[in-house]
């Protein structure tokens, strides 16, 4: 069973600013919901549909009252109401993948799994980026957003202020595929529609580009993160 207060409640953390006001976020679906279970995160609330088992204590609701809660145009069984922690201090000795203005939800969350997938557990995003407790970045990020730390900063001074290399990916530059990738070492990468920002440009020590062909402008920012990813975890895998 589900009230009126706790259905508004779900349904304003749809927005930042609500997720902000409230100190809330929602994770949705067995797979979100089976990672945040294994994680350190604090849970309020669960709300599930009767084919959903678990020995997590939680809230029986209906098929229609989870269509009212869901973000999903098919919802998947459960709902967890949970805490945002506090942002823990950057750790500026490990490998990071530094993501420039990245809007699209589907896109952070992927980049966030993708990180995680090629062992690579902090991912910086610039102040302009989506809010990492957005919905559809959760739901992208299929539980890695558990088990990845994910900061928000002014990136011209946290990349001024780092001792580590720093690989850039641009139009120009050497490429990736001939490149030697420290470790530990920073990853960055811009959005799609503008790359890197100029102000950042200076900072990169290392200029680098994924060859292809002549026939696209871009590629997608979240296949560029699995590029770079898959290359520095290639050669730095033990």
């Amino acid at each position: 069973m589900i009230n009126n207060r706790e259905i508004k409640l779900i349904n304003s953390l749809k927005r930042k600013k609500n997720r902000i006001e409230e100190g809330l976020f929602v994770v949705e679906g067995e797979k979100n919901v089976e990672e945040l279970l294994q994680s350190s995160f604090q849970i309020l609330d669960i709300y599930a549909t009767n084919n959903w088992t678990s020995e997590w204590e939680h809230h029986i609701i209906s098929e229609k009252e989870l269509g009212r809660i869901s973000s999903l145009s098919t919802p998947n069984k459960v709902i967890a109401l949970v805490k945002i922690p506090k942002q823990a201090p950057i750790n500026t000795s490990i490998t990071s993948l530094v993501i420039d203005g990245v809007n699209d939800p589907g896109n952070l969350g992927t980049i966030i799994r993708t990180a995680n997938w090629f062992g690579i557990y902090q991912v910086i995003c610039s102040n302009n980026s989506v809010d990492k407790f957005n919905p559809k970045v959760i739901m992208a990020s299929m539980g890695s957003i558990f088990k990845t730390n994910v900061f928000y900063t002014d990136l011209k001074n946290y990349l001024e202020e780092s001792k580590l290399p720093i690989y850039g990916a641009l139009l120009e530059g050497d490429s990736i595929f001939d490149t030697s990738f420290n470790d530990p070492s920073i990853l960055l990468l811009g959005s799609e529609s503008h790359g890197i920002s100029a102000e950042l440009v200076p900072l990169i020590t290392n200029k680098t580009t994924i060859p292809g062909g002549e026939n696209t402008e871009s590629l997608n920012l979240g296949v560029s993160a699995a590029i770079y990813c898959s290359e520095y975890f290639k050669q730095n895998s033990i």
